[in-house]
């Protein structure tokens, strides 16, 4: 691997050349110093002794957000203040754990500036940019993130990187969501048609995230909701730390008057709670919406494409505005969507590689 572009042919310069044009890039880009990513079960930066969100417990890591799979009781934690908040209400990590910082509030540390910048993807999502100071080389690690409009999750701000490490859980090019306008839309509609038909909307989504973007909109357009008590839970947290356009929640508590609309995580539909309700109709509210037979899959009346992550062409945006030198990616599609971008006559590679168990991206040459 190489810390610049790796051009093969003739047809890839050309191509290389092209895109780079279209994307505002040198298509001649001089050497510049990287900063050292190890991938060993995990993303490293070995310069500052850092994690990023890895699944067991470290020294020192940056959780990107407050959902599970992100998550783990490490001795020191950067991470944004909103998700300070979740952690210890959610996980009962102690604000002594936490090393919390506001969004676009650049420290120093070592020889490093670091900067939080916000993802997009749920309440206080965070991405980290590094700088080293003494040659200014520069990584974006994403985390989870979205590029469209939210009501509860602050606004995406990328900024240019030398290394971009990056998710693609939607990495292919059929990934590619409606306007969040038409699913919202298709949502209220479910909802009318429920109440239309005397049942009671069930809209399924993650606790954390989905349950607040639902509820803003119900909210929105003076609907009466109901939440579990998970969602509930994780609703007033985010209001504590300031998430606005969310309505003080109200616990579904296995009952519900007709027109009340119903949101619960996934995983308790089959519950005693849910299964009790008799009139009632179910929309799984997911970014794999689109893919075939996902309605029989999830075993629900509808599904909905409402998902809190980046679909391809958000991808592609993200490279666009970082213009990066190179690209590591993480989860979902990861060699696919590498390998595109090769094809583009970019430098970018999956984190898990070709049945490698560890990676050191820091050659120069």
């Amino acid at each position: 691997m190489t810390s610049d572009w790796k051009i093969t042919n003739h047809t890839r310069t050309s191509r290389r050349q092209s895109r780079c044009k279209e994307w505002g890039l040198p298509h001649n880009l001089k050497h510049r110093p990287v900063i050292e990513v190890i991938y060993q079960k995990g993303l490293y930066l070995p310069e500052l002794d850092l994690w990023l969100d890895p699944r067991s417990p470290k020294p020192r890591a940056f959780i990107s957000h407050a959902h599970a799979d992100h998550v783990a009781r490490h001795s020191s934690t950067i991470c944004s203040e909103v998700t300070a908040r979740l952690l210890r209400d959610r996980f009962r990590i102690s604000a002594e754990r936490t090393d919390a910082h506001p969004f676009h509030s650049s420290f120093n540390d070592k020889n490093f500036r670091i900067t939080l910048l916000p993802a997009g993807h749920i309440a206080g999502s965070a991405m980290i940019h590094i700088t080293r100071l003494s040659d200014q080389a520069s990584l974006l690690y994403t985390g989870d993130f979205k590029n469209r409009t939210s009501r509860t999750a602050e606004p995406i701000a990328f900024a240019q990187a030398d290394t971009l490490i990056m998710e693609t859980t939607f990495g292919l090019p059929r990934h590619r969501f409606p306007e969040t306008s038409e699913v919202e839309n298709e949502i209220l509609r479910f909802v009318r048609e429920s109440f239309a038909q005397n049942k009671n909307p069930v809209l399924l989504g993650y606790s954390l995230g989905k349950s607040q973007e639902a509820l803003a909109l119900m909210h929105e357009h003076d609907i009466p909701t109901l939440l579990h008590p998970a969602a509930a839970s994780m609703t007033r947290s985010c209001i504590a730390a300031g998430t606005p356009q969310l309505p003080e929640p109200l616990e579904f508590d296995g009952h519900a008057p007709e027109g009340h609309v119903i949101i619960a995580p996934p995983h308790v539909m089959r519950s005693k709670k849910l299964l009790g309700l008799k009139a009632k109709r179910t929309a799984m509210l997911s970014g794999w919406a689109l893919q075939p037979g996902a309605k029989f899959r999830y075993g629900v009346d509808e599904v909905i494409p409402f998902s809190d992550h980046a679909d391809h062409p958000g991808l592609m945006h993200c490279i666009e505005s970082v213009r990066p030198k190179r690209v590591i990616t993480i989860h979902g599609y990861t060699r696919e969507f590498a390998a595109e971008l090769r094809a583009l006559g970019l430098e970018a590679w999956s984190a898990h590689g070709n049945d490698q168990l560890e990676f050191h991206f820091n050659r120069k040459s």
